[in-house]
């Protein structure tokens, strides 16, 4: 099977290669992927004083986070496919034009509708960072090491919901809203700057994926006929979509329901992050020791253990801060601990289409969790026990959707790739 050959990389010279594969790039890469966290939550604590400005409701406002999600998510799936025919670098290079553009749009912004317009624009521009970031890791690591990069990816990223808040909040109470605009624009320029500079072109597979509407169908085919990808993209959507559950309701139940203070209630949601940060740890380990669909089993099972932990206490009428927050902290280990095997298990078996790949699994994953969260929320009324009962269904279905599709993976002359 062609795309199981592998990375030929006859582009790269050592010189470039040492460059691509420095800290100064795995640290590139985690930023690239950080752009759409530090894009909605820094965005969060100037909201009620941007919707008072601007004599917008805090319906019109919530669009504003709302339709750069919709245009970040929908974005990737148009730079993944250009990236694998044309390259990395042209294609990224564009996004973070667009960010930047929208970000100036929206800090000069006269009205709350070009404020959401530059929102629109900065989502369809971000969308280019984490779409190209493991589709690169691949170009670069191939499939031998790019488990591993990724996972210490995932111990970085969880930061970046954790600290954009609070950066957030700094920025709006010293130097008002929009100072977040100024940075976040200026975010995209040293990003922009730093790839350029930093970074060869490393798809040097770039035109073999097929050219033409027929050949991007065909390349879709390729990819989602694939059982193991299917598999793995609905799992980290399903977990994803448990955390989303937690996400938007923990302020309600933490706070209303519980009585913590805002800043205390900070702390507790960075404590959460922390366990994806652990369980990404854990998992940087366990790669080169166990098989990646093991060890996504083996996240996908400690997420579910825990969830139906905190469910059950719910349901027996147990419910406090530590029923909560203790093991949805569980939880988050089985998410770090699965999401990069997850996440390489899936590309691994594309390189000449590995854009494409990368897109799609961010996009469904994306997809299926703010799906499930959506109609959750749309059928329940918010408590610690929709909380742990959502986490719970979401993570579950997730373990059953594994268990059922069994994506395997096999040792080939003494590589693991997994199975299309």
């Amino acid at each position: 099977m062609d795309d199981l050959a592998e990375l030929s990389r006859p582009g790269l010279s050592d010189r470039e290669r040492r460059r691509a594969e420095s800290l100064l790039g795995a640290a590139l890469l985690v930023a690239l992927s950080a752009v759409a966290p530090l894009s909605v939550d820094m965005f969060l604590p100037s909201m009620p004083t941007m919707a008072i400005e601007f004599g917008a409701s805090t319906a019109t406002m919530q669009l504003g986070v709302t339709l750069f999600i919709i245009s970040f998510a929908g974005s990737q799936l148009v730079y993944g496919p250009a990236s694998d025919r044309f390259g990395r670098r042209p294609v990224l290079l564009a996004g973070l034009t667009l960010f930047v553009l929208g970000g100036l749009v929206a800090l000069t912004a006269p009205s709350v509708e070009a404020l959401i317009a530059g929102r629109v624009v900065q989502g369809l521009g971000g969308g280019a960072g984490p779409a190209l970031a493991q589709a690169i890791v691949l170009d670069v690591y191939g499939r031998d090491r790019a488990a591993r990069v990724l996972s210490y990816m995932a111990i970085a990223l969880p930061l970046a919901p954790a600290i954009a808040p609070i950066i957030g909040g700094v920025l709006h109470d010293t130097l008002g809203w929009h100072s977040v605009f100024v940075v976040l624009t200026l975010t995209g320029v040293v990003l922009a700057t730093t790839y350029r500079a930093s970074f060869p072109e490393t798809n040097v597979l770039r035109g073999a994926s097929g050219r033409g509407f027929g050949g991007l169908l065909a390349n879709y085919r390729t990819v989602l006929s694939s059982r193991t990808y299917v598999a793995y993209a609905l799992v980290m959507g399903l977990m994803f979509g448990g955390q989303l559950v937690f996400i938007s309701s923990s302020s309600f139940v933490l706070i209303d329901e519980f009585g913590l203070g805002a800043g205390v209630f900070g702390l507790s949601f960075g404590f959460v992050a922390l366990g994806i940060m652990a369980g990404a740890t854990l998992s940087s380990r366990l790669i080169g020791r166990m098989r990646l669909d093991r060890i996504v089993l083996l996240g996908a099972v400690v997420a579910c253990g825990a969830s139906a932990v905190m469910a059950t206490l719910s349901l027996a009428g147990v419910a406090n801060v530590a029923t909560i927050l203790l093991p949805m902290f569980v939880t988050a280990i089985g998410f770090g601990v699965a999401r990069p095997s997850a996440t390489a298990g899936a590309l691994i078996p594309f390189p000449r289409i590995a854009g494409l790949a990368s897109a799609v699994l961010g996009f469904t994953q994306m997809l299926v969790a703010s799906s499930f969260n959506i109609a959750y929320g749309a059928l329940i009324t918010v408590s610690s026990r929709s909380l742990a009962l959502g986490v719970f269904m979401s993570v579950s279905v997730g373990l059953v959707v594994l268990l059922a599709l069994r994506p395997r993976a096999e040792v080939v002359q003494g590589r693991e790739t997994a199975r299309a």
